[in-house]
């Protein structure tokens, strides 16, 4: 498993690439858990598997709320007005 290149910390409070970092970041914790459940099971070892599966389930539904906030703020993205390239003062409009 290599690392995402996408990192939190490199991006600003509202950037949407923040919480597709973020999601980034619980899908590799499920990717680790998914090992270890695989571990577990061929140990036999069902404490284990029973306690690695509850914590993948647990950053599965996190990555899960952070795809719901990450689809509520590109759509209200997209329903606001983009601005003006050039806004222009009371001036300099033609009439």
């Amino acid at each position: 498993m290599s690392a995402s290149p996408l990192n939190p910390d490199d991006y600003d409070f509202g950037d949407p690439n923040k919480l597709r970092a973020y999601i980034t970041e619980r899908m590799a914790a499920v990717a680790m858990r998914a090992d270890l459940i695989n571990t577990y099971a061929v140990l036999g070892d069902d404490v284990g598997l029973r306690y690695a599966m509850r914590c993948a389930a647990a950053e599965f539904r996190a990555a899960l709320n952070l795809l719901g906030d990450l689809t509520e703020q590109t759509e209200r993205d997209r329903r606001q007005p983009a601005p003006s390239p050039h806004p222009r003062s009371n001036s300099e409009v033609r009439l």
